[in-house]
């Protein structure tokens, strides 16, 4: 599985590709949080007893598609409550909706360990044959592949972060534009590379 840093990543990412510059910064920083909640929900079988894979024959259902967007579904819900329509709600509630996936699509992006993208109907795990992310290290300081492994993913995800950054935000010149969009996405593909070739 995916470190809690690449949901994050992931989130924010998706939050400035589709929040417009304009609105007000506390506005997009606090919906930025929600989306990294958003994203984050899925792992909550870390810290729930009931929720953890033991509990139920070492299946993760929080890495289903229903558990996935049981937030995303809440969002959309209060966004409508709360007076949100149009153009508006449509693209608030696609940000949720593919936060809410981003965690089942980073994890399978891992391919280590099997999903039950379709639980409750079925208990059947899928898994690529193969990745280009690293699992999450073990939380331990002195372990040396936490450390390797959250630096490959972030050698993936923060050019892409970036990319989508420069480009929503206009943050240089056309002419210099492509030649960073070129390193940026030559940077993250050889990560990748790196990523698709650790031991699975």
């Amino acid at each position: 599985m995916s470190s809690f840093i690449g949901h994050s990543v992931t989130a924010v990412t998706i939050g400035i590709a589709f929040n417009s510059p304009k609105k007000p910064l506390l506005l997009r920083l606090a919906w930025f949080l929600w989306l990294i909640v958003i994203a984050s929900f899925p792992d909550l079988d870390h810290f729930i007893p009931w929720l953890h894979q033991s509990a139920h024959r070492q299946t993760r259902i929080t890495h289903s598609l229903a558990f996935a967007l049981i937030i995303p579904i809440c969002t959309i819900v209060v966004l409508i409550i709360i007076g949100i329509r149009g153009r508006q709600l449509k693209v608030y509630s696609f940000q949720a909706i593919l936060a809410g996936l981003s965690q089942i699509i980073i994890d399978l992006l891992v391919g280590v360990v099997g999903i039950p993208l379709f639980y409750p109907f079925t208990r059947e795990n899928f898994k690529l044959p193969w990745g280009i992310l690293p699992s999450a290290g073990k939380l331990d300081l002195s372990n040396y592949y936490l450390y390797k492994n959250l630096l490959i993913e972030m050698g993936i995800l923060l050019p892409l972060f970036s990319l989508v950054a420069i480009c929503r935000y206009h943050l240089l010149k056309p002419r210099q534009v492509k030649i960073v969009i070129f390193g940026l996405l030559f940077t993250s593909t050889c990560f990748m590379f790196w990523g698709y070739n650790l031991s699975r």
